[in-house]
């Protein structure tokens, strides 16, 4: 469970039953993993139940919440794990098949502070993006770790840990959680594409309409956006919010250089130049979920 609020400029709260309602962690920090009594206090089987905390549940404020099943029909599994400081190391999870992207995060002990780690399948080999952070890809010697020293498999996923590398993924005593994705058809996308600078943008096939869509400029060092059905109920969608930052929605201040986008029965289509989301010739990654799973989306 993912929670923003979106007309004031608190943290993203994120939340699983892996480590239960009162556990919270916030993409857009390199912070650990606090208690919070009055953030998400029970998940339900059709929803959830919210506190008094102004990251959940302000009197009058506006919130969006993007929730996931943990199950492999769905693509998620959550891992979570305890360092041992081994320099490499072979982590398992049970999607079944071959993850398309990971996100991990240390969440408590003497290295809890360190911060998101992403791998996406796209990206080049070796390389990690941080959820908290608007830098372009990089390798192990700037991020400090690197997810994936090789290849995933059906059953793990691996890293290796250069110079100080252990302490984002592996440092002894520090627990950890792992968000762990693989492509469902009709359900999820995992992908790249190349952006034109034109408002007329790339169009990206992903065999459903989405409901949510996750972007980042691996080029570049700009924002990660997120649009969804949710808030924009029709095209155009550009009501944005930023995992690694913690302003209001749309904040000029800080979406100056956002996502616009259509989202259509079989993919998304980029509708503006701005660098975000579509400067000429940068790689973007992309994570869509779909609002009608399993082959019904609908054209709007």
């Amino acid at each position: 469970m993912w929670i923003k609020n979106r007309g004031g400029a608190t943290s993203h709260a994120l939340y699983d039953t892996t480590r239960g309602t009162g556990s919270q962690l916030s993409s857009d920090t390199t912070g650990s993993e606090v208690t919070s009594s009055t953030g998400l206090t029970a998940f339900g089987s059709n929803g959830f139940t919210i506190g008094t905390s102004s990251l959940v549940n302000t009197s009058g404020t506006q919130y969006v919440a993007w929730a996931w099943d943990e199950a492999s029909i769905a693509g998620i599994d959550i891992v979570n794990y305890t360092g041992d400081n081994n320099s490499s190391r072979t982590i398992s999870h049970t999607l079944g098949v071959v993850p398309s992207m990971i996100i991990l995060k240390p969440r408590s002990g003497s290295y809890g502070t360190e911060g998101w780690q992403v791998w996406h399948k796209s990206l080049s080999a070796s390389n990690v993006l941080q959820l908290h952070s608007t830098a372009a890809q990089a390798g192990t010697g700037t991020f400090t770790s690197g997810i994936i020293s090789s290849s995933p498999t059906a059953s793990v996923f691996g890293f290796t840990a250069g110079g100080g590398g252990v302490l984002n993924v592996n440092a002894s005593s520090t627990t950890y959680i792992a968000y762990c994705f693989s492509e469902i058809e009709g359900y999820s996308k995992f992908g790249s594409y190349t952006g034109n600078g034109l408002s007329d943008g790339p169009f990206v096939w992903c065999g459903f309409r989405p409901k949510y869509l996750l972007v980042k400029d691996i080029t570049s060092s700009l924002n990660w956006i997120i649009a969804d059905y949710a808030r924009n109920s029709f095209n155009l969608a550009d009501n944005n919010l930023s995992p690694n930052r913690s302003q209001e929605e749309n904040n000029p201040a800080t979406f100056g250089q956002n996502l616009k986008v259509d989202f259509l029965s079989n993919g998304f289509k980029i509708r503006t130049s701005l660098s975000d989301s579509n400067t000429s010739g940068d790689t973007y990654i992309f994570a869509a979920f779909s609002e009608a799973p399993f082959k019904y989306a609908r054209a709007r």
